[in-house]
């Protein structure tokens, strides 16, 4: 049986080899034989033929009449994406917001969650695989595509989005930064860089469903823009795509006063960790410090035991429930990694050997004082030490407008690190850690595209997840044993043949409820 063979040579060109399968009676052995047949035609995807001596325009008929007799497409991932496109309600709502684009759009997902990088080899993949869109998708045709899919496209999308997910009721939200090597869009500024990358970047603002664990809106924000600062503008844009009414839950980077006078202005439901930076949580900790470790504020959340009480106050005629908690495990546990850092930062500057990432530590905790005759001389500052372990190693402080208990309103909160994994899945499994796009408009398509690769590859995960699959399997090994399942069509037969699945295949299978 033949198949073709796509192979890119580093010079870009992709080369196209006839792979012939045979049987070895002497090794008893699955042999292959590749030869070269030509290369792939970058504009059209077309396989254009090698240059051999004699009637070239007769080998190229040839090799048409090789390529119409059997046929061999790459169809497991497809499958497996066609299912969750559908389970999701994303497929036909891609159909009705963006018409005439919906299969080039899903195509261009697929290959994020199959290859990753760049969109342009878009159609090198389609050539060897079944995809939503067959027809060619060059470069110039991506760009126009990202273009087409406009904010106010965007926009629509997110409303009828949140909409089918109507099984969620609380939202979290959180922010990455993304870097970029363009300075030349709008957005790109240099800022807090959360991974640490000296390069200029852009934030993304993102709201995941509770239970869904699904990704259901984001929005591109300026890279120098803190957290903190972006919050009631991005209320303002939910109410535009008349989001309703959801629960947002916040870290800490999202607390101050003005966002929680905004949520209470705009009769919305939130939840946020309150930092120890303000007033507010220090003077809940006091309140509570000599009678939180009654038996009696005992409980357990998830897999965690701890103490815990709450308040009903007051926030100007607003009332708030505020969830003081304290872990006495934790707080053993962190106050030896405190003292063995602060042990470790004292010797470093005593001997001179700084370390660039405690630079902030060593500002906060230690007095630095140069004379002529001592040289530098190295001093704890008390007062930071005992403020910090007094106030943030094992307590922890909350605030709601709606959770009323403590167990749950804590449970509901580390729930929200699925934005944080979809965070990690976007910039690791779906190549996005740094834009190679240098226009506001292909930037904005580009991220859309990956936003709808995310949704796929975190609803693969949940299923995984649901089935503790987890424990012997990763997504990537799923993807790509299922890039071996091929569908073969000879001409003149209407049925087409499948190869033969794998066990592990087979499991794959099994749990998606595919069928074949």
């Amino acid at each position: 049986m033949s198949s073709y063979v796509y192979v890119k040579n580093p010079n870009g060109k992709t080369y196209v080899y006839e792979n012939t399968t045979y049987w070895d009676k002497e090794t008893k052995t699955c042999k292959h034989k590749r030869v070269s047949v030509g290369h792939l035609d970058p504009d059209t995807g077309d396989i254009v033929a090698n240059r051999k001596k004699g009637d070239a325009a007769k080998n190229k008929v040839k090799l048409q009449e090789n390529k119409e007799h059997c046929i061999v497409t790459n169809i497991g991932v497809s499958l497996l994406l066609d299912k969750m496109a559908d389970e999701t309600g994303l497929k036909p709502l891609l159909q009705n917001v963006f018409a005439d684009d919906w299969q080039q759009i899903l195509t261009s997902a697929y290959f994020l969650v199959s290859e990753g990088g760049a969109l342009c080899h878009v159609s090198e993949w389609i050539a060897r695989n079944r995809a939503p869109y067959n027809g060619s998708l060059t470069s110039q045709r991506i760009t126009e595509l990202l273009t087409r899919i406009t904010p106010s496209l965007q926009q629509e999308f997110f409303q009828k989005w949140i909409e089918v997910n109507k099984q969620d009721k609380y939202y979290a939200m959180d922010i990455t930064s993304i870097s970029s090597y363009s300075e030349f869009i709008e957005f790109v500024r240099w800022g807090y860089n959360r991974d640490g990358e000296e390069l200029p970047q852009i934030n993304l603002l993102m709201l995941t469903g509770e239970k869904s664990r699904l990704p259901m809106y984001y929005r591109i924000i300026p890279g120098s823009i803190k957290d903190v600062s972006t919050l009631q503008e991005s209320l303002e844009n939910l109410e535009l795509i008349k989001a309703g009414s959801l629960h947002y839950v916040m870290d800490k980077g999202f607390y101050s006063e003005k966002n929680i006078d905004a949520f209470y202005d705009r009769h919305l439901k939130y939840m946020v960790g309150v930092p120890f930076t303000a007033s507010f949580a220090k003077d809940a900790v006091e309140r509570h410090r000599k009678d939180i470790c009654n038996h009696h504020n005992y409980c357990q959340v998830m897999d965690d035991e701890l103490y815990a009480v709450t308040e009903l106050m007051s926030w100007d005629n607003h009332r708030i429930y505020v969830h003081i908690y304290f872990d006495s495990y934790k707080a053993e546990t962190d106050s030896k990694k405190f003292d063995h850092k602060l042990y470790v930062c004292y010797n470093e500057l005593v001997s001179g050997n700084r370390n660039k990432a405690n630079e902030s530590f060593y500002a906060k905790y230690f007095i630095l004082k140069e004379t002529p005759v001592r040289g530098l001389k190295v001093e704890y500052n008390e007062e930071a030490i005992s403020d910090h372990k007094k106030n943030r190693i094992g307590w922890f402080v909350l605030a709601t407008n709606d959770i009323k208990d403590k167990v749950k309103a804590l449970e509901i909160y580390r729930s929200k690190d699925a934005v944080e994994k979809n965070f990690d899945d976007l910039k690791n499994d779906l190549d996005m850690k740094r834009l190679r796009i240098h226009t506001q408009s292909t930037m904005d398509g580009r991220i859309f595209i990956q936003f709808i690769a995310l949704i796929l590859i975190t609803k693969l995960k949940e299923v995984m997840r649901e089935n503790n699959w987890f424990q012997n399997h990763n997504l990537q090994e799923v993807i790509e044993e299922m890039k071996s399942i091929r569908e073969v069509s000879i001409e003149g037969k209407r049925k087409k043949l499948i190869t033969q699945l794998t066990g592990f295949q087979s499991e794959i299978v099994e749990l998606y409820k595919l069928v074949i």
